[in-house]
This record gives structure tokens, sequence and C-alpha cells, in this order.
């Protein structure tokens, strides 16, 4: 339980620094929450934009009342219109005028254009308007057509806001006949025309609708209430400049309409009256002068642009001048481009409320972009954001340098002890901190790792002594030996010519068994003290185990330098003894082995093995002497083991798969049975044959027999619950002739497989000579559903005589007698034979290893009843379709018996 608590809080350790750091940062994480949740509660952005919408409100309702007073002013026209119609009354009254010929030329209406023309010029003039304009007409329009001309008079000054011109300079006639240019000398404009045209399409035009209301109204009210401004701005003909206009019918007392009179706001002159830029300090904004047929008390409003100053020309001009807005919390606003607008509008009241056009609602749209309006409370929200981030920045830096600073001392002293641990030094070195308690621990620490190096040292070289030294003996240890020859391997210049000899004592089991242990200790003591008094200068002398040696030579010039001191070696400790009990000595003798470097190998584990096997060789020969590696020996004898280990393996691990050839039917090509052949998945054991002689050499046939029958059904089985198998096939199962399954083996495989016992087929093989007895114990396990197949008719054992031995159902032709049968006469007559004899005892015949067309088409003729080749299909882990040729062939064969059959009937 202490283990585990202390494991767990190992795991949530952490070093002073982030400890102390983590602290500060909680902290300083509270007082940023505080800030933020501080300027969230405050709602200082909110509150900072509904004073820019509120500002905006103001400023347009400001510029709202004085475009209203401008236009109210302009369309007050009550003096100049009753001027017009008393003079109009008086002329008809005079009969200077006919209402029946007024607007039919220019001389019919002369004296009233004349008349009215000092007037309007005096009425241009005192009013901040660009134009002014009398039209006479006293025809319905509905029942004009294009190209009439209508007596005008149209006046325009282009500045009105200038000074005014003693001799009217600044005045241009825009339209008016000829008579009346000259008498008034005013300039005419360059698209100036003595009379005004009508054009069809042009019943929305500034003069039509005033006119066209009056004159179809019954009841008929003041000539004011009918006026109207345009909604649309208008270019006269052959002009280019816009203007809006506001007109109304002149009407007489006995309620005939008899023209138009109005005036005119040129849309430049209307820029000057709607300055954008004061809608922000930075320019960004635009005024609209609109009109809606909406309610302003509605979410949505649609509105038509008449005029317009600022950024929003292109957009709007790009919208066909038609805007929609939507009301959002306390401003409306609408999209352009990507971008949302805030418009401030304010309703300019033109007309009574009973008027014919009161529905057309003029407003004052004031529209400036969401991020210009909104930009000063963005930057505060940014600034504050600065200002956050300032401030986690600077506590960051300062909670950063205090941790460091307190943890820095504990960190100098941790980082002393860990590079002495990586260093290795036995008793570390401390710099001092400057902190009492901390020096203290340093010191501590300094003296206690004194004590333990003093003691870990003793410890370690009697350690050292007993791990590279044998006990026993004094000579080099297994573990020694290897870790000094393995630094020798890696100086290729200092071993130069080198080798490695293994030896082993002869006589060691003898004394042991007949003198005690103990002498036998006596007498490895006395062959370690022949080696090494025997052995050149420098060489590695080591005891393996028990009685076994290793020796390195080293540093040599030349082989045969090397070979001559160790046949020093050998003739002088042929001549050691050791001592016995009774007196006798006894002649010391050793087996031995030595591999070269670096003619047979470069590393010292491949050395060690050559060795061995050298002195294994003389160990199972002669002993007594020592003998070089071979290497063709070792090959010969290394490949036999390999493959016995594998055999051993194969048996042990079931290392073996099946793949499955058809058997095919030669009276109609279907698929009658399988055969199950052998294919190992070792290395070393690639080939069925090779597998059989080392079962016989092995004496392991049993194993060979029991693993086929078991494993074949096996992978069967796995094909046919795939679905890879035709139904109701029979599987070709190999046996040896000599061997049979115990009764036990047998019981398994029956509880195993009984699904495909019915199905089995086993398959006498030639490779043993048959033993009746075994053959009969499989007849009695198989019963009355098995068969025996006699494989390989005509070669090794399969002969005759196993032929009335063994009672088979099937028999299968040697491929050596099927191979060239369609050109050897020998074999057919061979086949016939079987046949002849086959057919009355209702035994198969099966041509086994048919691969031409001609050997299948030779078969077929001679009548065997099933085909197995490479000519109808392959040997495969998932069985494949027959060969479509061999197919057609078949059913040909078929079908020319079918014919003879019927012919000798």
């Amino acid at each position: 339980m202490k283990l585990l608590m202390r494991d767990e809080a190992k795991g949530r350790e952490h070093t002073i620094f982030v400890t102390i750091f983590s602290a500060l940062m909680v902290m300083l994480a509270i007082v940023v929450m505080l800030m933020a949740s501080a300027t969230a509660i405050s709602g200082v952005t909110l509150q900072l934009d509904e004073n820019a919408v509120d500002i905006l409100d103001k400023q347009v309702e400001n510029r709202a009342g004085y475009i209203q007073d401008q236009l109210q002013q302009a369309q007050e026209l009550t003096d100049l219109s009753t001027y017009i119609n008393e003079t109009a009354q008086q002329m008809l009254d005079d009969e200077t005028l006919s209402l029946k010929t007024l607007d039919s030329s220019s001389s019919d209406s002369l004296p009233l254009l004349l008349a009215a023309a000092p007037r309007m010029l005096e009425t241009l003039r005192s009013k901040r308007i660009t134009g002014i304009f009398l039209i006479l007409n006293t025809h319905d329009f509905t029942g004009r057509t294009s190209g009439d001309r209508l007596p005008c008079v149209y006046l325009r000054d282009l500045d009105p806001d200038a000074a005014p011109s003693v001799v009217n300079s600044d005045i241009l006639l825009e339209c008016a006949p000829s008579e009346l240019v000259q008498t008034f000398d005013i300039a005419t404009d360059k698209a100036w025309s003595p009379a005004l045209q009508y054009l069809d399409g042009e019943q929305d035009v500034f003069y039509v609708r005033p006119f066209q209301t009056a004159y179809e109204d019954v009841e008929r009210i003041g000539a004011a209430n009918y006026g109207r401004w345009t909604t649309l701005p208008y270019k006269l003909l052959g002009d280019d400049r816009e203007a809006i206009a506001y007109a109304q019918p002149l009407i007489l007392d006995d309620g005939t309409v008899y023209g138009v009179l109005g005036v005119e706001l040129l849309e430049s002159y209307m820029d000057t009256k709607l300055p954008w830029n004061e809608l922000q300090n930075d320019h960004h904004g635009s005024y609209l002068l609109a009109s809606t047929t909406s309610e302003l008390k509605g979410e949505v409003l649609d509105l038509h642009v008449t005029s317009n100053t600022g950024e929003q020309s292109v957009p709007l001009r790009n919208a066909k001048w038609e805007l929609t807005l939507r009301r959002s919390n306390n401003y409306w606003y609408y999209m352009m481009d990507g971008r949302q607008q805030i418009a401030s509008i304010r309703q300019i009241s033109l007309y009574s409320r009973n008027a014919p056009f009161s529905g057309e609602r003029w407003l004052l749209v004031g529209v400036v972009g969401k991020n210009d309006l909104f930009s000063f409370s963005q930057s505060m929200t940014k600034l504050m954001g600065l200002a956050v981030l300032l401030t986690m920045g600077i506590g960051l830096a300062c909670a950063f340098l205090v941790s460091f600073g307190l943890a820095q001392p504990v960190a100098q002293l941790s980082k002393e002890l860990v590079d002495a641990q990586e260093q290795r030094k036995a008793v570390p070195e401390f710099s001092r901190t400057g902190i009492r308690e901390l020096d203290q621990l340093a010191e501590s620490i300094v003296t206690l790792s004194t004590d333990n190096y003093k003691a870990a040292v003793a410890e370690r070289n009697r350690i050292e002594h007993e791990r590279d030294y044998d006990a026993l003996t004094g000579l080099y240890s297994r573990q020694a030996f290897f870790r000094v020859c393995g630094e020798l391997f890696e100086k290729p210049d200092t071993l130069r010519h080198a080798a490695l000899m293994m030896t082993d004592l002869d006589n060691l089991k003898t004394i042991n068994d007949t003198y005690g242990h103990d002498w036998g200790d006596i007498y490895l003591r006395q062959t370690a003290h022949s080696l090494r008094q025997n052995s050149p200068g420098g060489t590695v002398v080591a005891r393996l185990s028990g009685d076994e040696f290793l020796l390195l030579f080293y540093g040599y010039e030349t082989r045969e330098a090397l070979r001559a001191d160790i046949k020093k070696l050998e003739e002088n400790f042929a001549q050691s003894s050791a001592a016995l009990p009774d007196g006798k000595g006894l002649c010391i003798r050793m087996s031995g082995g030595v591999a070269w470097y670096p003619e047979d190998a470069l590393d010292l584990d491949t050395l060690k093995k050559y060795a061995d096997f050298a002195m294994y060789e003389v160990k199972h020969s002669t002993k007594g002497e020592i003998r070089e590696f071979d290497m063709e020996r070792y090959r010969a004898g290394v490949y036999a083991m390999e493959q016995r280990s594998d055999f051993e393996k194969l048996i042990r691990e079931r290392r073996v798969d099946y793949d499955f050839q058809p058997i095919v039917s030669a009276h109609d090509g279907h698929v009658v049975a399988y055969e199950a052949l052998m294919r190992p998945q070792l290395p070393t054991l690639r080939s069925p044959l090779t597998v059989m002689q080392l079962a016989s050499e092995m004496g392991r046939m049993y194993d060979i027999e029991k693993l086929t029958l078991f494993r074949a059904c096996e992978c069967y089985e796995e094909l046919e619950a795939a679905g890879k198998l035709d139904a109701d096939a029979l599987i070709f199962v190999n046996s040896i002739a000599s061997v049979s399954l115990s009764d036990e083996d047998w019981a398994s495989y029956c509880e195993a497989h009984s699904a495909t016992l019915p199905k089995l087929v086993v398959e006498i093989t030639e490779e043993e000579e048959m033993n009746e007895r075994e053959l009969e114990r499989k007849r009695d396990f198989l019963g009355s559903p098995g068969a025996f197949a006699l494989d390989d008719y005509g070669s090794g054992y399969s002969n005759g005589n196993s032929l009335l031995t063994v009672a088979p159902k099937y028999v299968k032709v040697d491929i050596a007698i099927i191979r060239g049968i369609d050109t050897d006469a020998d074999k057919q007559q061979f086949l016939k034979t079987l046949i002849d004899y086959a057919r009355p005892r209702g035994i198969y015949v099966l041509a086994e290893g048919v691969e031409t067309l001609s050997e299948l088409r030779k078969v077929l003729e001679m009548g065997v009843d099933l085909l197995q080749g490479y000519c109808l299909a392959c040997p495969a882990a998932e069985p494949g379709a027959i060969d479509e040729k061999a197919v057609q062939v078949i059913r040909e064969a078929a079908q020319k018996r079918i014919e003879q059959e019927e012919a000798w009937s």
C-alpha cells in the first residue's frame, strides 16, 4: 500500500519552479478574469454602440429638418399659380386665349406664356431652386401620341446659391417659344427646344401624374393638393443633367385643368444639400433621399432612392436604386457587397394627409457602415483586449522572474546532483547557494556519498574479480573472455592473424567417477596451469564451462607462425601429466578445434561456432588431437542438422498445408474428387519426397501418416465450408502402404472428421513395400464407406501383385505410362490390358499426369474412367475451374461414344 502511494505521489510531482509559477499564474488568471468580467458587466461597448446610433439619428434628424424646409419652401407656388390662373381666366374672358387651341401651337399659347414668364423668373430668383417650368395642356394624356409638342416655358439656374445677375446672364431657357426668347433676351441652353415633346412611356415623368390625377378627379380639391415630387430623377430631351421636380396642376375656377406648374432641383444641387461627410469624422457615410409606400412601423422597409451622396452611389446603381431595410434592435440595416450598413431614417412631410400622393412617404436616410459607425467601440474593445494581453504578458514575465529567482538555487543543487549521477561521480560537488539550509543539505549529501563510495569500491573490486576469473582454475571466466575478445575484435589491426581454439578434456569423467570430484578439480587446475604455461604471451585463456576451455591467439604476422605456436602448445601439452591418488601420473589429453581469423570468419561468435564444430568432429572420431575447421564438412553437417530440425518442427507444429488437384470424370467432365497434395512450409523442406526420406531415415513414418490424414481433411473441410469445392466431391489422401494408425488415433479421426469419412479415398503410395497386416487394419477402420486407390500403378511397388492385394476401387496409372501415350504403342497396350482387367471387376481406371490434349484424346479413346493432370487443372490452395479446351475434348469424345453405341445397336 505504501509503495502504491509512493508511485501515485511520483506521478503527481512537479518541479519547484512549476509549483511557484503555477500559483502565480492562477493569481494572474483570477485578475484577468475580474478585468474581463468587469468590462462585460459594465456593458461599455454596448453603450458606445448605442451612443453612436443616437448621434447618427440626431445628425439625420437635423439634416432632414433642413431638407424638409427646403422642399416645402420650393413647392410653395400658391402666389404664382393664382397669378397665372387669373391671367388665363382674363384672357379667356376677352377671348385672347381659347382652351380648345391652347395646347395646339405656340402662337395660341404665347400670350399666356409671355405674361407668366416674368413672374416665373421672379419666383426662380426668390427660391432656392434650380429651375421652374410651365407646361400647357388641356387634353387627357392617355389620348396623346408620341411626338406631340406641348407649349412650355422652362427656366433653369445652375447655381441658385450664387448672387443673381442683373441682366439674367445666369439664367438659361431650356424650353420656350422663339418669340419669348427674343422678347426676354435670355440665353438658351444646349438642349433648348421651342416646345416640350411628349413621348410614349412617359406617364410617370414629372408633369404627367399631377395633371392626370387632377384631370381624372371628379371632386376637385385645391391644386396644391395634387402636387407631387418625382420619385425618379429625369433628364430633359438632349440634356445630360438629372433632376427631381415638384409639379402641380393649373386649375381654373370652373375646374378646368389646363396645365402644370412646377419647380426642379438638379441632382448636383441636391448633393450640396446632403453633405455626407458630416455623418462620420473620417468621411464614411451616405445620405439617401428616398421614397417608400411601406409602413414605417414594420420590420421591413422597401425604399426607392431618388437622390444620394457618399459611398453608396455605385452599389445602389448596381441594385437599380432599390433598397430593403430591416429592423434590428434600435436601428435599421441592410447588406451591401457583403457588408452591413446601419441606416437612420427620418420622414420628410411634403403632402397633406388627404392628398392623392400622401401614400408616397419621403425619407432622408443616413447610412454608415457598421464597422465605421461602431469603430470607436471596436477600438475600445481592442484597447481593453490589449490591456488584458499586456496585463497577462507583464504578469507572466513577472511570475516567471519571481519563480525563477526562488527556484534557481534549488534547481542548481538538483542539476549538480543529476550531473554527478550522469557522469557517475561517486562524490558530487556542489556550489554554494547562499541559502543556509540548502548548503547544509549539500554538505550532508557529500559526506554520505563519500562513505558509500569507499564501501562500493571495495565491494565492486571483489565482485569484478569473482565475475572475471574462474574460482577453480584462476583463468578468465566465460563473461570476461568474451568481453576482452570483443574489445580485440573491434581492433583488426591488433588481431592481424588470429585463431580461436576450443578444447575439451578427454579423461575428466573417468577421474571423477574413479577418484571423486576433488581429484577432478585437481585435474582441472593442472590443465589450466599447463595451458597458461605453454601458451604464447598475450594469449587469452578461459575456462568456458566444466571441462571446456577457450584460447584466443592473436597478433601474428602470418598464419604459418600461428599454426607453429599451436603445434608447439599441443606437443608441450601432450607431455603434461596429473598425479593420481595411487601415485601414478595420468597424461592430460584434450580434444580441440581451431578456427582461423580472418580466413574462416570475422566475428567472435562465428569463430566459436566453427571451432566448436571442429572439436565436435574430433570428440566423435579419434579424440586426443586438435583439428582445424573445414567449411565443406561444416556445411554438409549443418544442412543435414537443419533439415532434421525442421522435420521435427514440421511434425511438432504441423507446418504443412495442402493443395488440391481436381479429378475429372471422363464421361462428362465434371469434378469427381480432389487429390490432397502435401506442401511443407519450412525453408529446408520444400519437397514432399524430402519429407518422406527423412521420415524413413528417422523412423517417423507413423507421424507423417497421422499428420497427412488429419491435416489434409482439415484443409478440405475449410474449403468445403467456404464453398470453394464442388458438392459431393471425394477427397484422395495419400497413405503409406506399411503404416496404419493406432486404434486411439483412428477414433480421434472419426470423431473430428465424421462428415468427411464417407468421402475419403485412401491412396496407397508406392514409397514403401506393401504390409498386408497394416493394409487390413486400414480396411477395417474405413469400413463400408471407405475405398482404396492404388497410386502410381506401373512403377515402384505398384504392380500386379499390389493390385490383387489392395483390391482397390480406383487404380491410378503412373504418369510415366501416360506421358507420350498418344505416340507409344507399348504404353497403349499396357493401358488397354489394365482397362480390360479393371472394367469387369468394377475398378475405375484413372489416367494421372495428363499434360497435353493429344494424351487426353488418346486416353479418352481407350476408355479410362477418370482424368487428372495439368492439362485439366493445376493443383492450388483453392482449386480453379477445369480448362475449357479439355472440357470440350471430353464432351466431343463422349458424343463420339454415344454415336458409336447407337450405330452398334
